[in-house]
């Protein structure tokens, strides 16, 4: 407990010895004074710079840290109350000018819809959106007595001595640059001509925003000759509003906070394209090949080729009589059939002579041959085979077989062809 305390006012001691070290380290800066005292004891007060009878600029104070005019009042709400009157905007006007010091300093401000500078689309001085790069002209017509320092604006890239709603813009190597000063050119009058080109930038929300370049300029040196007796000049107030779309708050909104889908550049898209066909082309020429292919029909079973054509020309016969063209197709759909068979190798093209001869030993033959010979009797029966005509005449003549007969020939072949599965 006694070293808790013994901690405490140990660093208590340290914090004050400390502080008393860091205000004696504190330089004082001496306070000018207008009288100086020379070594002869004399006194001479200082040369004070006279302010111009018409100024060109309400800042007043050190031109590197001036601040706003003192007597510039504005309003303001506080404790329910309204104090002062609010500045008024000025109204919009493309160009704006003004004249000061006596006439010996004339500037014109605005923007010029034919210049080539800057980016094309912003030659207006309305309807801006934030960080739009705008154009600006500043011409300056000086009496051959005054000078201007460009210093602030080349090197320091200083738009107002007390601060600016613009800043210059940060051009990329190769664009147009944010200042560029043409001058002096000589008019008519003798009069030099300054032209100043500016592209500006703003990331202010408000419905207008005012601008204003500062620069230094002198129409005399001082009384000891030793420099010039430098003044600033404020270009008239050149109004720049903004766009409608955009909210005119003081604050920033947060808009849509929900959850967006990445979009993909075009040469995302194009590559992927391009990998998937790649990928995929040998695939597709494969599929492609195998759907072209030629795919053998299947053969039908003997038997089902027999019965096709034996019941198509049986119910031609049943429906519209049988004729002898009906016999032969049955006859002939019978001999392929048996020929496809081990017993009657070759049957189809044999005659009855040649067929006793070589399947007499065969335990159906007695069968195929009744069959055979009721169906082709009646087709080969008194016509001359050597006549082709008298043939294809007796082919649609009705046959002479009678009811029982066709219907033994007809159960012979039910007997020798058997039926598939499916057949009626």
């Amino acid at each position: 407990m006694y070293m808790k305390y013994f901690r405490t006012t140990l660093l208590a001691v340290l914090t004050c010895a400390s502080a008393q070290v860091a205000m004696a380290q504190v330089p004082t800066t001496p306070v000018p004074s207008p009288v100086q005292i020379t070594t002869d004891g004399a006194q001479n007060k200082t040369q004070a710079q006279a302010v111009p009878q018409d100024p060109c600029t309400t800042v007043t104070g050190a031109i590197d840290g001036a601040t706003q005019d003192p007597n510039t009042s504005y309003g303001y709400w506080g404790e329910g109350s309204y104090y002062g009157e609010p500045k008024q905007d000025p109204k919009p006007k493309n160009p704006t000018s003004k004249v000061c010091a006596m006439g010996k300093v004339q500037v014109v401000v605005g923007i010029t819809p034919t210049d080539t500078r800057g980016n094309p689309e912003a030659h207006r001085h309305f309807g801006h959106f934030i960080m739009d790069r705008i154009p600006i002209t500043v011409v300056l017509s000086l009496d051959p007595s005054v000078v201007v320092d460009f210093t602030s604006l080349e090197k320091q890239r200083v738009v107002g001595f007390a601060g600016s709603e613009f800043e210059l813009a940060k051009q990329a190597p190769g664009e147009t640059p944010a200042v560029q000063i043409t001058g002096p050119m000589v008019d008519k009058t003798g009069r030099k001509v300054y032209k100043i080109d500016l592209i500006v930038q703003s990331m202010v929300y408000k419905p207008t925003i005012i601008f204003n370049l500062d620069l230094r300029y002198a129409t005399d040196k001082l009384p000891d000759g030793s420099g010039y007796a430098w003044h600033t000049i404020t270009t008239p107030d050149f109004v720049i509003s903004r766009t409608n779309i955009v909210d005119n708050g003081e604050e920033l909104l947060e808009g849509d906070l929900s959850a967006k889908g990445m979009r993909l550049s075009w040469m995302t898209v194009t590559a992927f394209a391009a990998g998937t066909f790649l990928v995929l082309i040998f695939p597709g020429l494969w599929l492609v090949k195998w759907l072209s292919r030629q795919v053998p029909r299947p053969a039908p079973s003997p038997e089902r080729v027999a019965w096709k054509s034996i019941e198509s020309h049986y119910k031609s016969g049943k429906k519209d009589g049988f004729k002898r063209k009906n016999l032969k197709a049955m006859a002939h759909a019978l001999r392929r059939y048996l020929a496809t068979t081990a017993d009657y190798p070759q049957l189809a093209a044999l005659t009855f002579m040649e067929m006793e001869a070589r399947f007499a030993e065969v335990e159906t033959f007695p069968l195929v041959r009744q069959t055979l010979e009721l169906l082709e009797r009646d087709v080969f029966a008194s016509v001359d085979l050597d006549d082709a005509e008298a043939v294809a005449a007796t082919m649609d003549s009705a046959t002479s077989l009678t009811a029982e007969e066709l219907q033994k020939a007809f159960d012979g072949i039910e007997a020798l062809v058997p039926r598939p599965w499916d057949s009626k």
